[in-house]
């Protein structure tokens, strides 16, 4: 059987590393003459030296990093009808890769959502089945989790992305979608992966943050109420700036109009996590970013976490009473779910954060 796994960030490749791993040494889903290859996109912070160490360990049978090429001018939308309508078109036009190197290699496509290049590759291995994996908090109550803009270019797609095999997920538990029946839980981060990992990714174990308290998440949400909304968080956290590391998004930087100590974006957050003095007594905050949760979901960590999407309506957040259902559940989950705190005004957020301050 040979699979191919598609990542688009860290969290998604540390699943993938882990599903595999266990899968090379037969602890998890024996599979008769498993083979596998794994396509990173190079599009978030650190992915280049990522797919680097991952490619001198030998742990996949081939590793390839693809570039992104975003088409612009006037026949772009052209283009983008091309691609869509044919795989060998996309898979060179975008990446470089021609169709013979990709088509009828594959009986499993693995990867955390639909998007394009996910079907035009299993498109090009018709007898491939395609298997799920997750992305994040979203999976838990996204019966498929469309990647941006991919909705509608799915029109044009002859595959059913309802017609997934599998859905690994991290915890089965917070799962809220239908088809439960093909939710399979990927095995916990033990000990003889996580040493794996601490050794091949050791250049990332080096933090100039550990004596910092908290830990500002930056999320990215195209949206003015949205940002006049996180100014006035940030502003009241001006007070603890001798205490507060600045994290930008691996994806989408934002103004840091305080100057708040920035973390190295090159430290990768699923990583530092590993390497984080005392975690348990840091506080996260963010909107609702699945990097407030993965600290729990990937390493039974439990710091302190303000969510303070509540502060803004639910169109400009983006929450649904599922997402909202997920939440409760995660904070169930720890051992003390007070340490999990969801203000509903500015003065509830100033009185969490002071209140963590003053442990």
């Amino acid at each position: 059987m040979r699979y191919l796994y598609y990542c688009n960030s860290t969290y998604q490749l540390l699943n993938v590393l882990n599903l595999h791993w266990h899968r090379k040494n037969a602890a998890f889903e024996q599979i008769e003459d498993y083979h596998a290859d794994v396509l990173i996109l190079n599009s978030f912070a650190g992915a280049r030296p990522i797919y680097e160490i991952v490619k001198q360990h030998d742990v996949f049978d081939h590793v390839r990093l693809i570039d992104k090429a975003y088409n612009q001018g006037a026949f772009h939308s052209v283009r983008t009808v091309l691609d869509a309508l044919s795989p060998a078109f996309y898979m060179r036009d975008k990446y470089g890769i021609s169709s013979n190197e990709v088509k009828d290699l594959y009986d499993v496509i693995c990867a955390p959502k639909y998007s394009l290049v996910v079907d035009q590759i299993w498109r090009l291995n018709e007898k491939a089945k395609l298997h799920l994996i997750e992305d994040g908090i979203g999976s838990y109550f996204l019966d498929i989790p469309f990647a941006s803009n991919s909705r509608l270019i799915s029109m044009f797609s002859r595959n059913d992305f309802h017609d997934y095999e599998k859905l690994y997920l991290v915890d089965r538990s917070y799962y809220l979608a239908e088809n439960k029946e093909r939710v399979v839980e990927i095995p916990k981060f033990d000990e003889g992966y996580l040493k794996q990992i601490r050794e091949a990714f050791s250049s990332f174990n080096v933090d100039d943050c550990n004596d910092r308290k908290i830990f500002w998440l930056s999320q990215f949400l195209n949206n003015v109420k949205f940002n006049e909304m996180v100014d006035d968080v940030l502003d009241t956290l001006v007070p603890y700036k001798d205490d507060l590391v600045f994290c930008q998004h691996p994806r989408n930087p934002m103004k840091n109009v305080h100057n708040f100590k920035e973390s190295d974006n090159s430290q990768i957050w699923e990583f530092r996590l590993l390497n984080m003095d005392d975690i348990d007594r840091k506080l996260f905050i963010s909107i609702h970013s699945t990097a407030c949760f993965s600290a729990k979901m990937l390493y039974d960590y439990e710091p302190y976490v303000i969510l303070f999407y509540k502060l803004g309506d639910d169109e400009v957040t983006h929450v649904t009473e599922d997402f909202e259902e997920v939440i409760r559940r995660f904070k169930e989950s720890y051992s003390d779910p007070d340490k999990i705190m969801i203000p509903e005004t500015i003065d509830e957020f100033k009185d969490a954060v002071k209140s963590f301050m003053e442990l």
